[in-house]
């Protein structure tokens, strides 16, 4: 091979300098590609781990909060509570220490249910019992209801507790010329049927013709929706109600109660309240009767707060022990608190164990209320 030849074809051998720069790109290219498609995987794979963490706590925290259920329930069993009397300083009133576990928090509450206004009372009514009741004066669920509107400063005309009534007994007439039946239902919009049954829930107190959502949801810590008729249990009543079941005595009525309270009887109360009232014993006896005024309670709110990683959840559990001698499940309430939001640096529950120089009065509001009213009003 000549010399020539050798210098032509090592010439011929060399890339034009605009390919090199396009094998370059091309190169440079293929590496963010790969580099994408590697940042995308380990962003899915770590969203994946993300959520199933989530998943898992969340499964757990249920978990938890099942076995805080078992707490209570045994509290309020047979063994562990007297039944003959139910009030704020027995065990089970008293809220739970926040419990730590691996990785989160436990901490909850029970409340008294016959400590509230049962809506399900009202449907015993009919015209000529309600007309007897507020004409005179023995002690009724029609009274009581409409001295705790008047006491929360909310509009008490005949007609809010007529159409209760109506809302909740079994038949279709009217229970006076203020009620409301599906005639009266008709017209609004949209338009309702009123349930002639039991409620089961008491926000379908916002559902009776007359009721606005803000005052249902001012009321809904003095209510209850229970599957019986049942008592009040003046133990656990709380201050506002205690001036409702005054029947004309209003605060001096609450002040005597919450000095001697808690009564290990009926009896005990009536007693107490015809020494300080300079009332004859039969009459208090008939002014307050045992149908409305109790010192035991069968049906109890369960408050829990699980937090647990990333996962916070509130249950709310119902628990009826009438007749049991240890506490059912009614129905539970789950709400998943997304982590996004972030939790209260000091919570009502953890106030409540807290040491500070309102002690003696903290202490003093305890013995008032329990330890689930005193969260409720401090998260409102």
């Amino acid at each position: 091979m000549s010399p020539e030849f050798k210098i032509k074809a090592g010439i011929g051998s060399k890339l034009p300098k605009h390919q090199t720069g396009v094998a370059l790109l091309a190169a440079l290219i293929l590496m963010l590609a790969v580099v994408i498609t590697l940042a995308n995987i380990f962003y899915r794979h770590q969203i994946d781990v993300s959520q199933a963490t989530a998943s898992l706590h969340g499964d757990q925290a249920i978990l938890l909060a099942i076995s805080g259920e078992n707490w209570a329930r045994q509290l309020l069993s047979d063994t562990e509570d007297d039944r003959s009397v139910d009030h704020l300083e027995e065990t089970w009133a008293q809220a739970m220490p926040i419990l730590p576990v691996e990785g989160g928090t436990l901490t909850g509450c029970i409340a008294d249910l016959q400590g509230r206004v049962n809506l399900n009372n009202f449907g015993a009514y009919n015209s000529q019992t309600l007309k007897t009741e507020m004409s005179g004066n023995i002690l009724g669920y029609g009274r009581i209801w409409n001295s705790l509107l008047v006491a929360l400063e909310i509009p008490a005309d005949p007609s809010r507790l007529a159409k209760l009534i109506d809302w909740i007994d079994a038949d279709s007439d009217l229970i006076n010329s203020w009620g409301a039946e599906q005639t009266d239902y008709d017209g609004l919009n949209p338009p309702r049927v009123p349930a002639n049954s039991p409620i089961t829930d008491t926000t379908e107190l916002a559902a009776v013709g007359g009721y606005q959502v803000a005052e249902v949801q001012r009321l809904m810590p003095w209510l209850s929706a229970l599957p019986s008729s049942t008592p009040i249990n003046i133990n656990t009543a709380s201050e506002q109600l205690l001036v409702a079941l005054g029947s004309g005595f209003g605060i001096d009525f609450k002040d005597i109660v919450l000095e001697r309270r808690p009564f290990q009887s009926i009896d005990e109360f009536h007693q107490l309240i015809a020494q300080n009232r300079q009332l004859p014993l039969a009459q208090v006896a008939t002014r307050w009767p045992a149908t409305v005024i109790g010192v035991t309670s069968s049906y109890f709110e369960l408050y829990l707060e699980v937090t647990l990683g990333e996962a916070r959840i509130e249950v709310k559990s119902i628990m009826d022990r009438d007749g049991r001698s240890e506490p059912v499940i009614m129905s539970r309430e789950i709400t998943m608190v997304p982590a996004s939001l972030p939790k209260p640096t000091s919570s009502a529950v953890q106030d409540l164990f807290d040491d500070d120089s309102d002690e003696d009065q903290s202490m003093e509001i305890n013995n008032v209320q329990s330890a689930c009213l005193m969260i409720g009003e401090a998260s409102a």
